[in-house]
């Protein structure tokens, strides 16, 4: 493995197989920054440095391009309490909205898996859009539907508290933690319309609950392995092999928090760790990416923010995995999971 001075190097020939292929990362929080400190996602920002690493400013539309992603999902994140919670969400999809189409020249605005395909035959990055907890729907199921037809395209069920529609990972209650009638009825409502259901955030036990009553194929946008990191946030085999089991995905989380333990930032080789756990347990084609950046995490060593995406692609390679695995985790995975869930929306609508 090639250092220079510390720094992994990415081959020429790495390079040129990053930029060619279709990369998607399922969750980049780079609106929290825009929106409330006014950071201008147009420009590229020098990310500021807390105690050992930049814990926001990892992304912005000049380190995307530099890392060579075609596809985001903007994170739609409000505080965790539900009051309010609903308008707060449409205010932030407006946000959304609003800078997507002021960067229009060098982002689109996807809302099915052919829109990021096209994004990216035009030379731009496809912005899509993901809700991050169900607190945001206020307990009704139809702003399922609404939020849908504002350009979400995936929901997750909970975030760090627990709603009226799934309990989450961090609820100190988790260990009687069911799905109940209102979770049933999201899982049906967000197959039907084809939006696509994430657990990231969520109890086992609800992702096993989730994963059995779901037609459609469910993703956890950023997350870990909890067998490497035995932490609440991150999933287990079981769990794994549940999402696994619908067709879905793990989008691989960089926070080096969740990846390991300790103090110290871990190395970038820890999200490829992570990956062989999951691919182990499951398969390489269960296997996407879902940063996290700008969720106020510690990136691992040998990535400082987007524009150094390509030194993971190096690193899947000196790991062993072959051309056709590192381009489904880079983005293909995903393609298909998103086209399946349109698929199976689109039989069902047709047999009504």
């Amino acid at each position: 493995m090639k250092r220079e001075g510390g720094k992994i190097h990415v081959s020429a020939e790495v390079l040129d197989f990053h930029k060619k292929a279709l990369v998607i990362d399922l969750h980049t929080d780079c609106l929290i920054a825009s929106r409330l400190l006014g950071v201008d996602l147009g420009k590229k920002h020098r990310a500021p440095w807390g105690i050992t690493s930049p814990w926001f400013l990892h992304a912005d539309i000049p380190k995307l391009i530099e890392g060579g992603v075609d596809g985001v999902f903007f994170g739609i994140v409000t505080h965790p309490l539900p009051c309010g919670a609903y308008r707060r969400a449409m205010r932030n999809i407006a946000f959304a909205h609003y800078t997507i189409k002021k960067h229009s020249d060098r982002i689109s605005l996807a809302l099915s898996a052919e829109g990021i395909v096209h994004a990216k035959n035009r030379g731009k990055i496809a912005a899509l859009l993901g809700v991050e907890g169900m607190h945001m729907l206020d307990g009704r199921v139809e702003r399922i539907s609404n939020l849908y037809n504002e350009g979400v395209r995936y929901i997750t069920m909970a975030h760090f508290t627990s709603n009226r529609f799934a309990i989450s990972s961090a609820d100190p209650l988790r260990e009687n933690a069911r799905l109940g009638k209102q979770g049933v009825l999201a899982v049906e409502l967000m197959n039907e319309i084809g939006m696509i259901i994430d657990v990231s955030h969520t109890h086992s036990e609800i992702v096993r609950d989730v994963c059995r009553i779901s037609k459609s194929p469910v993703i956890a946008s950023h997350s870990a392995v909890r067998a490497l990191r035995p932490v609440f946030r991150n999933m287990s085999d079981e769990d794994i092999k549940s999402v696994a089991e619908t067709g879905g995905l793990i989008g691989l989380i960089y926070a080096s928090d969740w990846l390991s333990g300790g103090i110290k930032r871990t190395r970038l080789s820890a999200v490829v760790d992570h990956a062989d756990h999951i691919k182990k347990v499951a398969g390489s084609d269960f296997i996407g990416l879902g940063s996290d950046w700008d969720g106020f995490i510690r990136t691992p060593r040998g990535m400082k923010d987007a524009s150094d995406l390509p030194v993971l692609t190096q690193l899947f390679f000196e790991r062993g995995y072959k051309p056709e695995e590192v381009e489904n985790i880079l983005g293909l995975n995903f393609l298909r999971v998103f086209r399946q869930v349109e698929s199976s929306s689109k039989k069902r609508k047709e047999s009504a």
